[in-house]
């Protein structure tokens, strides 16, 4: 097949292109049936693309099925977390696990009240806003502060 760099002079987008779709028809015991679409050229070229696309994606996962394939024999002698492992690195799978979890921290620290607000002052009513991150796993959780005192 011939490939060139710019579209040629020629070239139509646009035109309509009328071709032959062969069918199998299952009520027709395995005869063929034919029909005639007509579709421009661009919505050709689109079904094409999506053709080369999934095309390879099933050339990707034949041979990551040819792997798990050349395994099996490995993983009668392996434990399930091996397998597991195995299969996901094969396929490129990372699976996580969520683990609930309770943490306590204590929070010291000051505050600054202007004298002419400290006797109007309660020290319930100090909002605080804490936060949790974790450097080395994605981490959801929330923080909440339960009880302030004075010390």
């Amino acid at each position: 097949m011939e490939t060139t760099q710019e579209a040629p002079i020629h070239y139509n987008p646009n035109q309509l292109v009328t071709y032959k779709v062969i069918d199998l028809d299952d009520r027709s015991q395995g005869e063929s049936v034919a029909h005639y679409p007509t579709e421009k050229v661009t919505q050709i070229e689109y079904a094409l693309e999506q053709g080369r696309i999934q095309s390879k994606r099933l050339s990707e996962y034949s041979d990551k099925v040819g792997q798990l394939e050349n395994r099996l024999a490995d993983y009668l002698d392996m434990d399930s977390e091996d397998i597991v492992s195995d299969i996901c690195s094969i396929f490129g799978f990372n699976p996580t696990k969520e683990i609930e979890f309770e943490a306590t921290a204590t929070i010291t620290g000051t505050v600054e009240i202007p004298l002419a607000e400290l006797k109007d002052f309660d020290i319930d009513n100090l909002n605080l806003y804490v936060s949790v991150d974790s450097y080395e796993y994605d981490i959801n959780a929330d923080a909440e502060v339960d009880h302030i005192t004075t010390l």
